[in-house]
Order: C-alpha cells, then sequence, then structure tokens
C-alpha cells in the first residue's frame, strides 16, 4: 500500500530539530525521532509500505498518522506538492515572534516600561520591515504577535498585513491599547484571512485615563472590547494594578467578562521606562501589598463564579472549567531534572525583536541594563541570531545554570518548588541574567504559596459544587517519541 502526507502538512528541518512535521493550518511543527521519520518521508505516494511488516511501534505510528489525517492511502495520481517536499531552515525552530513594529504610541501611559510616549525605540521604515519578515520566513517563524509602541498607529498597517501574508507568516494576537481598534481594521484583517486574538490593556474602572495620560481612553478601550466581541474576535486584557486602583479589581473583571474578554492578567509594573519615574514609582505595590490584594480578591472571584480565565502575577491562576488552580510560581523541579529543565519553558518557542531591531528573549528585557548584551539586527541577520548566539545561550538557560550561579539557591530549603524564576525580574534588580528573583524568594520565605491555597481552596470547592469541572478532551500525540520544541 502506498501512503501520502495531508496537503495540510509538510516536511521541515531546523537547526539541530531536523525531523519536523509543520501544520500550515495550526503553524507550528512537531518533531519525531529519527526512526519515525523516516517512515513518514515514505508517505510520498511512491513508496509502498506494508503495514504488516512493520516493527509494532511503526505500525501503531502509522495507525495514529491516518486516525489523525495526517496521511492517507493514495491514488494513481496523487503526489506531493513542491511546497511538501521536505526543506530546512538555517536555525533553530522558534514557533513564535512578539514584534514591535513601532516605538512610538498615541497614548501618554504613566506606567510604560518602553517609554513609547517619547518614541525611545523609533520606528522602523516600511522597507525595514519587509527585511525582518524576510529574515522570519527564511528561518521557518510563521507565527507573529504585533505590538509596539501602538501598531495600529502605523499608516503602513495594511501592506505590513500583506507582506506578512505573502509570506505566510500567521498574525495569532495584536498587542493594542484599543484607541484605533474599528470596523475598517477588522475588514482589512477579514479581507486577507486573518482572525487574530486581541490584546487589550485596561487599568481599572475610573482609573484607565489616569494612566493611559490621556482623557477618554477609558471609553476608546470599552468600545473596541465591544466591537471585537460582536465582530467574533477573541480578546484578553492586561491590568496594571498600583496603589490607586487596586480596590478596583472585582469591578472591573466583571465589566469586562460582561464584554466579553475570555482572560484577565493583573500584576504590577516593572520599574523600568516611565514607571521608574520617581513620581510614578510612588504608585507601585510593595510585592506584601500586592499579595494581600490578591489574597482579599479569590474568594470574591470564586464567589462570582469564575466569570474569566484569571492569572493575578505570579501568586494564581485559574482558567473555569479547570479541577484545579495553579501557583505560577511554583514549578518544581528537583536535582535529577534540574539540567535539562529550562528556567523559562516560553523562551524555548519564542523571543522579541524590538522597533529598533533588538533581539532578546522576551519584551520585558528590552529596556534594563542588560539590553546591550542581546543581538541586533543592524549587526546580526537573524539566521545567525537563532543558530549560536548569546541569545540561544540565554534562552536556552536551565535551573542549574541559576542554581550553581547563586548559593542561596543551593541551600534553600524551597530550591525543589522553583526554577529559579523569572529572568525578566532578576535583570530589574540587578544586572546578571542569572541571579536569583528576589520577588520569587519574598514569595516562599514569607509562605504566600500556602496562604493562597488556605484561602483559595474553600471559594474553590463551593465554586466546584456550583459549576462541576468540565472534562478536557486530551490532546493525542502523533508518535510516543514526538516531541513539542
Amino acid at each position: 500500500m502506498k501512503y501520502i502526507l495531508d496537503r495540510r502538512y509538510r516536511l521541515r528541518g531546523w537547526h539541530k530539530l531536523p525531523t519536523g512535521l509543520y501544520d500550515t493550518l495550526g503553524h507550528e511543527a512537531q518533531f519525531f525521532e529519527p526512526g519515525s521519520y523516516r517512515l513518514l518521508l515514505q508517505c510520498d505516494a511512491d513508496h509502498e509500505i506494508d503495514m504488516d511488516e512493520l516493527p509494532d511501534k511503526q505500525r501503531e505510528l502509522m495507525e495514529r498518522l491516518l486516525a489523525d489525517g495526517v496521511i492517507r492511502s493514495s491514488g494513481w495520481l496523487d503526489f506531493l506538492l513542491p511546497e511538501q517536499q521536505y526543506k530546512t531552515y538555517p536555525a533553530r525552530y522558534r514557533r513564535d515572534v512578539h514584534w514591535s513594529v513601532t516605538g512610538e504610541c498615541n497614548l501618554k501611559c504613566r506606567h510604560c516600561f518602553m517609554s513609547a510616549p517619547n518614541g525611545k525605540h523609533g520606528s522602523p521604515s516600511y522597507e525595514q520591515i519587509v527585511r525582518v519578515a524576510d529574515m522570519l520566513a527564511q528561518c521557518g517563524v510563521f507565527r507573529v504577535g504585533l505590538t509596539g509602541g501602538e501598531p495600529l498607529i502605523r499608516s503602513d498597517l495594511v501592506r505590513i498585513l500583506d507582506a506578512l501574508s505573502q509570506r505566510e507568516i500567521a498574525l495569532t494576537i495584536i498587542y493594542t491599547n484599543g484607541w484605533l481598534v474599528d470596523e475598517k481594521l477588522l475588514d482589512a484583517l477579514e479581507e486577507r484571512g486573518m482572525h487574530p486574538g486581541f490584546q487589550l490593556s485596561f487599568d481599572g474602572v475610573g482609573w484607565h485615563d489616569f494612566l493611559r495620560g490621556i482623557p477618554g481612553a477609558q471609553e476608546r478601550t470599552l468600545n473596541a472590547l465591544r466591537l471585537l466581541k460582536k465582530r467574533g474576535y477573541n480578546t484578553s486584557v492586561s491590568m496594571c494594578v498600583h496603589k490607586k486602583n487596586a480596590h478596583t479589581i472585582r469591578e472591573t473583571v466583571r465589566l469586562l467578562a460582561s464584554l466579553g474578554v475570555t482572560s484577565v492578567k493583573c500584576g504590577s509594573m516593572m520599574e523600568l521606562g516611565e514607571w521608574a519615574k520617581e513620581d510614578v514609582k510612588a504608585l507601585q505595590l510593595t510585592h506584601a501589598e500586592e499579595q494581600e490584594i490578591f489574597e482579599r480578591y479569590i474568594p470574591q472571584y470564586f464567589e462570582d463564579d469564575a466569570p474569566v480565565a484569571i492569572m493575578l502575577g505570579g501568586a494564581f491562576m485559574y482558567s473555569p472549567g479547570d479541577d484545579h488552580f495553579g501557583i505560577y510560581n511554583e514549578r518544581k523541579c528537583g536535582e535529577k531534572d534540574e539540567d535539562t529543565a529550562l528556567s523559562c519553558g516560553v523562551l524555548a518557542h519564542s523571543f522579541y525583536i524590538g522597533a529598533d531591531g533588538l533581539v532578546c528573549p522576551c519584551m520585558g528585557m528590552a529596556d534594563c541594563s542588560f539590553a546591550d548584551r542581546f543581538p541586533s539586527l543592524d549587526k546580526m541577520t537573524l539566521s545567525e541570531i537563532l543558530t549560536d548566539s548569546d541569545l540561544i545561550k540565554y534562552e536556552y538557560a536551565t535551573v542549574k545554570d541559576i542554581r550553581d550561579r547563586n548559593e542561596k539557591c543551593r541551600s534553600c530549603r524551597f530550591v525543589d518548588r522553583c526554577t529559579g524564576g523569572c529572568r525578566n525580574s532578576a535583570l530589574i534588580t540587578g544586572d546578571d541574567y542569572y541571579a536569583i528573583d528576589p520577588y520569587l524568594c519574598e514569595f516562599f520565605e514569607n509562605g504566600w504559596d500556602q496562604r493562597i491555597r488556605d484561602i483559595a481552596q474553600p471559594a474553590f470547592e463551593a465554586y466546584l459544587k456550583r459549576n462541576p469541572p468540565v472534562k478536557r478532551n486530551e490532546t493525542r500525540s502523533l508518535d510516543d517519541n514526538m516531541r513539542n520544541c
């Protein structure tokens, strides 16, 4: 029998990961062990494969591929399309890029760690944008989230959308303040077959204009959320919590839920950029104050029947329908796994490109004192950066790397509960990428994790009685040896 790969899939390889199967609908790759991949390569309508002659493991793989629609039996006119043929990219695999297409903004936010009100990082020309898009495609990076500054202020935004579409780069999310979200924008997206998620910022009922520096910002953001709900877009919101708006969390979450928002992330701002100015820093909550605010809100959240998925700093997170809540700060890693466990799992599949060409692990690092250690597209190609640069070294920092450089970690009684903390948080307070995250130390040393459990559990159990957990469908792996990278 001859088999052929469904036209949805392409055979792809990346530097050090040559055995990839790229899904053009999901815009991500999955990877196989070499033996399994050799079998997949034979699903080209040319090779005969006798299922009865295959070892048990490979036969099971073929059955799964057939059941999942990845392959099918081929007819005499079937052939692999040219774009399905095996191809390699000269870079390590990265699924997502978070890309600032401008460092400028139409608002004057008091808390902007990118200093967008001053246009600190400039705004690339359209030609520079196209150059970056070319490099993304050449490196096999096919999912992009657009941010700024404010990405929607670009007069050539539609041309940028076309440039992405022409290179088969999927626009997965737009990060925006919402001021310029209108029917025309959504029409332009849909004309190009794009339906990204939107993440907006909303900083508390009655306090949004205060933080955004422009009268009318609150109503414009709420109107944007109403429009996005009407047009069927998935929306999420980030809320900067500070001393003046902390009391509005419950009211704000209720309002956002009524506008179709599916998830809300609350947390204080990083002391960078505008937020580092003395008059603004006075708004900053201490870690203890923030913790107490979250502890007060968690029972209220469950009393309101968990109206949205929520993330409260690193202290608490929950998605409606789940049978458990989580504490993001608690990421267990024992000594036997520390050699391979990454200090930040997100960085294994994503990175950030700034408006000035800086390439760094995540957006929060773009304005810290360590930023000049990261590579730039002005001096290196993206292929060089994503192959063997300092960026890769930092993104692949392991838990052992953190613990080996910090004696406090090795002797800490909570060492098995964390992976060393957030690298961004470590860089805000110092100039050492591998330093301890001081907030995480404070979190565990003060027993805040247990306090969260004690406060959340009774409210959570009462919530579950009213709203039994949903049994979720597990995503079936194509192969026991396949790994997501």
